[in-house]
């Protein structure tokens, strides 16, 4: 990253050069005139975001005088002025450097930088200075999610059998730990995964210049670990970082033995749905699989009432928690519940939840893992709307820096909604993308014209001076921003008025 002194330069009509600026849309954010209030900006001062940035860049790469605020600020907000992607964002705002590389996308490949700690580390502050309920309405879930990406030279990539379309596909694998409560969802930590088996890089690849950088040693430990291994690894960080609650979440593809043993270990309530495989339960004596289970509960299943739309069983089983065949078993009772369709159009049609609290009601097993539909909220949002790896780049470091960035995104918007009190997380981000926007178009807008009336004044300088055409040209800019402030609304005093009805209930 070029020092704020070898900014390049643009040339004007007159071949006179002046500055040109990393990110105009975060030099508007700060301009007296305009929205210094907003919740992002206040969200990155309230948790000096820029501090545990300058922590998280590698002490010896550190560079001072680095425009850290503004680049930090225009990687944050661009997802939020509904542009296709990071490249649309800089060719928009006439960011792009030696008519090709992007400041922006300078900083996202520095491999000094990491962002999987800086994350953590803001979505533990927001985790501390909110209550998003108690302990004993919290768990931990944990899901992956994917994004397709096609291309040899795509880094970081691996085969996934994509549910929504049926088939295989190639992409980016993402494996995300998230805290759910009552108020919403918290994401604590997300890698890319990759197993070995279905790896499109081949193990040579070294996309690293620095094989001791974070981004390095995560993917790394993609390749060598499997989605259960790292699952484990995150929960214990969480749990030594200070995130506690009772629960722990998680469908199907995490329903093994050592993540049972796990939650036990750490004495948290494990919830699991479980495969109908040839996994064996101890009943009154004897083994036998879900499937055998289900046959011995299905003609005692009823609903809790008429108007209920499921009917369920449940069981209390041993299950042996050892995976080696040559050491000792270890068996530990579990609750199994057993739940299908009142109106069923098959009688296959049944899950298998299996709770490591025998004391647990139906009702009460069910609800818990009803929270688990907040990080498929929380998915949804990233893809949808905060830039999740939207990057239009092969390279891993970005995918790296994007996941986290989505999550950065995610955290300042959801804790200004812990903060307003009143409004949802989708009003907070609609609301906050509108003022992004009108501000952009307001800015370029203004840049356009301000470039016809330099042009137009540029054959004036001969009679009146240069000293008097840039005065000129100060009292417009002046002028015409008070004008744009009134016009669109965001002038202090109309911000003001505006807060105060919205709090009144009146907007």
């Amino acid at each position: 990253m070029p020092s704020p002194s070898s900014k390049p330069q643009a040339k004007n009509r007159g071949g006179r050069r002046r500055p040109r600026s990393y990110t105009p849309l975060s030099d508007a954010l700060n301009h007296p005139l305009t929205f210094v209030d907003t919740e992002l900006s206040e969200g990155i001062q309230r948790h000096s975001l820029i501090g545990l940035l300058r922590a998280a860049i590698h002490r010896r790469r550190r560079a001072d005088g680095e425009p850290l605020p503004n680049v930090l600020c225009a990687l944050l907000v661009w997802p939020l002025l509904k542009v296709k992607s990071l490249h649309c964002f800089c060719a928009e705002l006439c960011q792009i450097l030696a008519g090709h590389v992007s400041v922006l996308y300078d900083f996202l490949g520095r491999e000094d930088i990491n962002w999987r700690g800086l994350s953590s580390d803001l979505a533990r502050r927001v985790f501390q200075d909110n209550e998003i309920g108690g302990r004993s309405q919290r768990a931990f879930v944990v899901d992956d999610t994917s994004k397709a990406r096609a291309g040899r030279k795509v880094q970081g990539t691996s085969c996934y059998y994509d549910h929504t379309e049926g088939r295989t596909r190639k992409g980016h694998q993402v494996l995300q730990l998230g805290m759910a409560g009552e108020k919403g969802f918290l994401p604590v930590e997300a890698p890319i995964v990759m197993g070995e088996k279905c790896a499109i890089d081949k193990p040579k690849d070294k996309p690293f210049h620095d094989q001791r950088s974070s981004a390095a040693r995560d993917l790394r430990r993609a390749r060598e670990q499997t989605k259960q291994q790292l699952f484990r690894d995150m929960l214990q960080r969480a749990l030594r970082a200070g995130w506690s609650a009772k629960y722990v979440l998680a469908d199907a593809w995490f329903g093994c033995k050592e993540n049972i043993g796990c939650c036990l270990e750490n004495k948290l309530v494990g919830i699991f749905q479980m495969k109908r495989g040839n996994l064996a339960y101890q009943y009154q004596g004897r083994r036998s699989t879900a499937s055998q289970l289900y046959a011995k509960v299905q003609r005692r299943m009823q609903p809790k009432n008429r108007q209920a739309r499921y009917k369920t069983a449940s069981l209390t089983v041993r299950i042996n928690l050892e995976t080696e065949a040559r050491q000792p078993e270890r068996w530990v009772e579990v609750r199994l519940v057993f739940s299908a369709p009142v109106r069923a159009s098959s009688a296959d049609m049944w899950v298998l939840f299996l709770c490591t609290d025998v004391t647990l009601s139906d009702a009460k097993i069910l609800e818990v893992y009803a929270l688990r539909w907040s990080i498929e909220v929380y998915f949804k949002e990233i893809k949808q709307n905060l830039g999740f790896l939207k990057e239009q780049s092969g390279r891993y470091q970005l995918a790296y820096a994007s996941v986290h960035l989505a999550a950065l995104r995610y955290l300042l918007l959801f804790e200004a909604m812990l903060r307003s009190g009143q409004l949802t997380y989708g009003e907070i981000r609609d609301r906050e993308s509108g003022r992004l926007q009108a501000l952009t178009y307001a800015a370029l807008l203004w840049q356009l014209f301000r470039a016809l009336i330099e042009g137009a004044l540029e054959g004036l300088i001969k009679d009146l001076g240069r000293k008097v055409v840039r005065r000129v040209l100060i009292a417009i800019d002046q002028t015409v921003e008070g004008f744009l402030n009134d016009a669109l609304q965001m002038s202090p005093e109309q911000v003001s008025v505006q807060l105060k009805a919205e709090h009144l209930g009146y907007l």
